[in-house]
């Protein structure tokens, strides 16, 4: 079965490139900067590029279902071929088959379940795929947005709190938390960590806490603080460069340092 990384190629060449006499045209033009296009032009540019992203996670998930009915197959034959290792131990325990035949069917085993698992890590990286498109197109929406505006996405939550947040205030939180809960504030990072120095994010005024947005717990947490005025932004999903995880990332957006 062919890579992910070789169908996303082919699904963004086919989405992307243009063919034929377009094609050449587009070769004989040289391409324009932003600074030389006018508003309609940006404003076409922009709305190309939201269609190209929503057929991307349209094909992508299209091929992630491909790729469960293929994780259905892959994963009946295994339980078959462990039933048949089973069975075979016991035979040659009895000098019925030879220890040759034994090997070949538990080398087998391995064979397919190292299928099962390169067809897992291909449907989570479509998950990757699908959830960064989204969450891209869901952050040029939420640019300049007004203080105090709430919005709901796919992947993204983002409150615009008015409140100065600063990590001073975290205590407060926790508190508000334990006296609900029970217990202390999941806290994941507070402030700068060494996974926000990789991923290139300046995180010193924010806390991440490690809660699922759409659990009991998140959104009571989320209500809060909106009721307080304190900006967040929840990821339901990991997200490539942006979230290693499902979290509620309490401050200021952390704004990119490279």
């Amino acid at each position: 079965m062919k890579s992910i990384e070789r169908v996303i190629t082919i699904l963004l060449i086919l989405l992307l490139v243009p063919a034929g006499a377009a094609a050449q045209a587009r070769r004989q033009k040289p391409i324009p900067n932003s600074g030389s296009l006018n508003p309609e032009e940006l404003r076409k540019l922009s709305e190309d590029a939201s269609k190209a992203r929503a057929n991307l996670i349209d094909a992508t998930k299209k091929y992630r279902e491909s790729l469960v009915v293929v994780l259905d197959g892959q994963q009946k034959v295994v339980e078959d071929t462990a039933k048949l290792v089973e069975k075979q131990t016991s035979l040659l325990a009895d000098g019925i088959i030879s220890r040759r035949e034994l090997d070949e069917s538990q080398q087998k085993l391995t064979e397919l379940e190292r299928q099962v698992t390169n067809t897992l890590g291909q449907i989570e990286q479509a998950d990757q795929l699908v959830a960064e498109a989204a969450e891209a197109e869901e952050s040029l929406k939420l640019k300049s947005v007004p203080s105090g505006v709430f919005h709901t996405g796919l992947v993204m939550i983002r409150y615009t709190g008015s409140n100065n947040w600063q990590l001073a205030d975290e205590p407060k939180v926790d508190a508000f938390f334990q006296q609900r809960f029970g217990r202390a504030l999941p806290i994941s990072a507070f402030g700068q960590t060494e996974v926000h120095n990789r991923l290139g994010f300046d995180h010193r005024g924010a806390v991440d806490v490690a809660i699922h947005p759409d659990s009991s717990e998140g959104q009571t947490l989320m209500a809060y603080l909106r009721s307080q005025g304190i900006p967040f932004i929840a990821f339901r999903a990991a997200v490539a460069g942006s979230a290693t995880g499902a979290h509620i990332h309490i401050g200021p957006p952390s704004h990119r340092t490279q």
